[in-house]
């Protein structure tokens, strides 16, 4: 028979006392124990009532059901509880309980609140060496915690790539926390098809705490953009910059910037069509819109992207490095020697003739002189 009572608040089994997560994310929630405990059946329930509350898993059995899933690290001196896909109606009180035979379970109560909060994307379309910014927002009170971004298709075990912390970058992946507007940016570029996959946005609670929210990436290998275009100065150039058939309708820009992440727009397929010399034409039809730049100065030289806009904060766009040169001066020296050497030539031919003239009639009264003597 299991005797259970409400525990009597000793930090035999300690957890965190509170979390909040955004409808559809994911929460890791880690379960502390004394060493005693490391042979003792876990388990956790819900209700706000110890006496009362439900068990939905326990690492001898069910360690899953549904949504939620348990495991024990006896060396840790740790078990934790992972819920995926969180809805409003999971908000409640849980508990993180060690069963201790013909004696009280020991637990801790744990405060679960799922808002619905500003949606992460949860679904993103690249194309092959182009690059994607996904924006990842969390609730208020993760303002001052660390952010990071994890690949693996299971939450609990994904490997993490960047953090707000260090490092903030890594080969082509990079992070970024906006703390006032309550969202880190992850940006990677250079995509290639063996980076899709799952990916999950994740906030630090506590040591073993977190909570997230996961992103399928799917890089395609599509039709790529020129990447690099060379036009003469004053001259034009038409760029075409293809996408996926799922971005027909969404807004289309290109801007300017070594770095995706922080490019400035400078035409949009919404407003403004047109800027100055450079203007903006969608094709959804044959997925690829067309920019123009007209009368193009050396100043113009320089990296731009062509981006596609998912959501708020989240784009997918590929590079292009345009390159305009001044008229081709070593040509036009050229011509200039050419001409100066024919000039040259001319005027040498010229005082050939004259002087031949003159010896020819020097010559000839030469001979006349002779003749008369």
């Amino acid at each position: 028979i299991q005797l259970v009572v409400f525990p009597t608040g000793a930090d035999s089994v300690s957890s965190v006392g509170e979390v909040s997560v955004q409808r559809g994310g994911s929460v890791t929630i880690p379960c502390s124990y004394e060493d005693s405990y490391k042979t003792h059946v876990k388990y956790w329930c819900r209700g706000s009532d110890w006496f009362t509350c439900s068990t939905t898993v326990r690492t001898d059995f069910p360690q899953k059901k549904d949504e939620v899933s348990i495991r024990d690290d006896p060396d840790q001196r740790v078990f934790t509880v992972t819920i995926n896909n969180l809805k409003p109606g999971v908000s409640d009180y849980y508990w993180c309980c060690v069963e201790i035979n013909f004696h009280p379970d020991d637990g801790k109560k744990v405060s679960l609140s799922v808002t619905e909060g500003a949606p992460t994307v949860n679904k993103v379309s690249a194309q092959r060496g182009g690059s994607v910014t996904i924006p990842c927002s969390y609730d208020n009170i993760y303002q001052q915690h660390e952010k990071y971004w994890c690949r693996g298709s299971d939450w609990s075990s994904c490997t993490t790539i960047v953090r707000t912390d260090s490092p903030q970058k890594k080969d082509e992946v990079s992070i970024r926390d906006d703390p006032d507007q309550r969202v880190f940016i992850v940006t990677m570029n250079n995509l290639k098809t063996g980076n899709s996959g799952y990916y999950w946005c994740g906030v630090e609670i506590s040591r073993g705490s977190a909570v997230g929210t996961r992103v399928s990436l799917s890089v395609t290998e599509g039709v790529s953009t020129a990447n690099t275009m060379a036009v003469q100065r004053g001259g034009s150039v038409t760029i075409p910059c293809f996408y996926d058939n799922i971005f027909k309708t969404h807004v289309k820009f290109w801007c300017r910037g070594s770095d995706w992440s922080s490019c400035t727009p400078i035409v949009r397929t919404d407003s403004p069509k047109i800027s100055s010399e450079v203007s903006i034409r969608d094709d959804p039809d044959h997925r690829v819109f067309i920019v123009t730049m007209n009368n193009l100065k050396t100043g113009d030289s320089g990296y731009y992207w062509c981006g596609v806009e998912i959501s708020r904060g989240s784009a997918v766009g590929t590079w292009v490095y345009l390159s305009v040169n001044e008229d081709d001066e070593e040509g036009g020296n050229n011509e200039k020697q050419r001409l100066f050497g024919l000039g040259l030539s001319a005027l040498l031919l010229i005082i050939i003739i004259i002087t031949w003239k003159v010896w020819d009639k020097h010559s000839e009264y030469l001979l006349m002189q002779t003749v008369y003597k």
